[in-house]
């Protein structure tokens, strides 16, 4: 681990002479104007490079080896990412378990958050992921009358197969504020079930046609966005979330409140 934070330190340092080198061969003279630093400073920074193997010195002039190619690959990658995270602070601030987050979800992943001018944007996004698909499984912590809206719609004209998991209390909630069409969905298909324990978020998993995930932070109710990936490995880990709740749901009695 200590000479792989050495390594990262060293990009990080040298990331421009790299940058420049791999548009090579390249000479020092050359190097030296391309970065605009001193020729002691560029002679140092080979060095370190070329003791690591990522930069090495030919006839033609300074190259990056294969290993230096597919190590910055993945340092930009890196930084492309964290990049995104950065950009998405305060949606992922909304995280209340960030443990339960796989490393998959976030690699490639699409943001939605809802800000002062576009407020209901992530709720369009949600819409679009549901109706583009045919069947759909997941959990949710909070309901709101779009939501329930558009799974009654999608279920009741038949063009979707639903299972959601919710609590106790949010179970109650759209008894009361949307009973008929609550009754109409489950008639037509919807499978509603109740867990006693809390969500960490919300969760929609896409099956069919495409698979795909969709994670829905929200803060007391009120949605912060969405995290949207259609990596194999994020929809799975999206699948084996949503089991470990599953696997504890009951179908509610609606005689309980």
């Amino acid at each position: 681990m200590t000479e792989t934070k050495a390594l990262l330190r060293l990009f990080l340092r040298r990331d421009e002479v790299i940058a420049q080198v791999r548009a090579g061969p390249i000479d020092i003279r050359s190097l030296t104007d391309a970065v605009d630093v001193s020729r002691p400073t560029v002679h140092r920074s080979l060095k370190e490079l070329q003791e690591h193997d990522i930069v090495a010195e030919t006839t033609g002039g300074y190259v990056v080896t294969s290993y230096g190619e597919l190590l910055f690959e993945r340092y930009r990658s890196f930084l492309s990412e964290f990049g995104d995270m950065e950009d998405h602070r305060e949606l992922l601030m909304g995280l209340d378990d960030a443990s339960s987050i796989c490393d998959s979800l976030l690699e490639g992943a699409t943001y939605t958050k809802s800000v002062p001018f576009a407020p209901e944007k992530p709720i369009s996004e949600v819409e679009a992921f549901v109706r583009g698909a045919t069947t759909v499984r997941g959990f949710t912590p909070f309901i709101v009358e779009r939501y329930a809206m558009l799974f009654h719609d999608q279920v009741t004209s038949r063009s979707l197969d639903a299972e959601i998991l919710t609590s106790r209390p949010v179970f109650d909630y759209t008894s009361v504020h949307w009973q008929d069409q609550l009754e109409e969905a489950i008639a037509a298909g919807l499978e509603y079930l109740v867990v006693e324990d809390s969500f960490p978020f919300g969760l929609l998993i896409a099956e069919e046609p495409d698979e795909a995930v969709c994670v829905i932070v929200d803060d007391n109710g009120t949605l912060r966005g969405v995290i949207q990936n259609d990596n194999p490995d994020a929809v799975e880990w999206g699948r084996n979330l949503y089991e470990q709740y599953r696997t504890q749901a009951r179908y509610p009695d609606p005689n309980v409140h």
